[in-house]
């Protein structure tokens, strides 16, 4: 493998360098021109009997490996290139394995280059040889001409020009080609490295995938936490929960036991009662926080309904534009609780005498409003938990709009992209 360049070369080297690369740049692009032409046609035209497919198959792979030598040759002469991406075989089926470079844009992307990139190799081989040769014999004319036997008619006899002034002509004309040879050089490699960038590389392609892999790894996530949290506020409805009430209501049965006399014990059941009721209160607030029974069992239109009938504030409530469908958990469990946000500002900062709920589903996005006619004038940083809002909705690729003019009302729109399951 050829080494990248390590330090800065000197003149000198990306000199010779960048010769040398126009000149080897020919010398790989004439096989893979020529296999490539040969197996691509040879595969079109024998694509109707099916062994032409596996011809084309054989050119794109050919195609691959002289663009992965073109890449290491182009690094080794100007540096690092952006990254390549080719798609990975997923196929289970052995066949659709080895077709599988036929449906690879990158693939296809290498074979062009073979094709393109000849006609610019054979001009920069040309050119580079034409003006080396031009400029190391235009300097040393003077000392090899006079081994040429026979006399001989140049473009100086043509001009009339004195034949004793014809090798200090020849010199300067060298000397020009030599100075002016760093430029063209330089000029015809960053052409080629151009099209290898063009042609060879996708780093684009690259950050998409890598992209969509975090996206989904993300949703995966959070659909994962969204389950996670309701099967623990299941658990803890049907576990400690039940258990609480359990021993409230044996607490009360051991006390109507009691004997009329038995005061101290009486205290410290009554104790022990208020403290299970608190306990119960606690433990019921917090499976409220992880995901409200109702939304797991009935979803989205009557958890909202459950909320707004708790807001001391009037709710004018509608839920018609999502009809019956379920969302997936994470996208309701975020449409919920940041609901229930909205209605807690408002009944907490707000000064409202009334407030609209609204949500509906449309083209993919499921949109909650909350509406009032307070005070106005609500911010994220002002500290409402409007912040916090911010970030859940975030896991679901949610956005937050707030529209609050002072003594104008507030309005809250929340927006997630998500797609509607079969109805429930």
């Amino acid at each position: 493998m050829i080494e990248r360049n390590a330090q800065p070369r000197s003149w000198f080297g990306q000199l010779a360098s960048d010769t040398a690369y126009n000149l080897g740049g020919f010398l790989l692009g004439l096989p893979a021109f020529v296999l490539a032409v040969s197996l691509f046609s040879f595969g079109l035209s024998t694509a109707i009997i099916y062994i032409g497919v596996f011809i084309l198959v054989g050119a794109l792979l050919v195609a691959r490996f002289f663009a992965s030598a073109e890449r290491q040759l182009t690094e080794w002469n100007s540096g690092a290139l952006p990254p390549v991406y080719y798609r990975h075989a997923n196929a289970h089926s052995r066949l659709r394995s080895v077709l599988g470079p036929l449906s690879d844009l990158q693939a296809w992307k290498d074979l062009i280059h073979a094709f393109v990139s000849f006609p610019v190799r054979v001009a920069a081989f040309s050119i580079t040889l034409a003006w080396v040769a031009g400029a190391l014999g235009g300097m040393t004319e003077w000392f090899w001409i006079r081994f040429i036997p026979g006399a001989s008619t140049d473009v100086w006899d043509l001009l009339g020009i004195d034949p004793e002034f014809h090798w200090l002509l020849q010199f300067g004309a060298g000397l020009i080609l030599l100075l002016t040879l760093p430029p063209l050089m330089k000029g015809l490699a960053r052409i080629q490295r151009a099209l290898t960038v063009g042609l060879l590389t996708n780093e684009r392609r690259q950050l998409r995938e890598r992209t969509e892999y975090l996206t989904n790894s993300r949703s995966s996530a959070v659909a994962a936490e969204a389950g996670t949290l309701r099967r623990i506020e299941r658990d803890i409805h049907d576990g400690p929960q039940q258990r609480i009430v359990r021993m409230a209501m044996d607490l009360e049965s051991a006390k109507r036991r009691l004997q009329p006399g038995d005061s101290e014990t009486r205290e410290l059941i009554e104790g022990a009662i208020n403290q299970s009721r608190e306990a119960l209160a606690e433990l019921r607030s917090l499976s409220r926080g992880i995901a409200p029974p109702v939304l797991v069992e009935r979803g989205l239109p009557a958890a909202l309904d459950a909320a707004a009938a708790r807001c001391p504030v009037p709710v004018t409530l509608n839920t018609n534009g999502i009809g019956s469908g379920r969302f997936t958990p994470a996208a309701e469990s975020a449409a919920y609780f940041a609901a229930v946000e909205a209605l807690t500002n408002v009944a907490k900062h707000s000064n409202a005498t009334e407030c609209r709920l609204s949500a509906r589903a449309e083209e993919g996005v499921l949109t909650v409003e909350v509406e009032d006619n307070g005070r106005g004038g609500a911010h994220v940083g002002k500290g409402t938990g409007l912040a916090g809002l911010q970030d859940r909705l975030a896991g679901v690729d949610g956005a937050l709009e707030i529209d609050s003019p002072v003594d104008g009302g507030t309005t809250v729109r929340i927006s997630i992209p998500v797609p509607v399951s079969q109805p429930v």
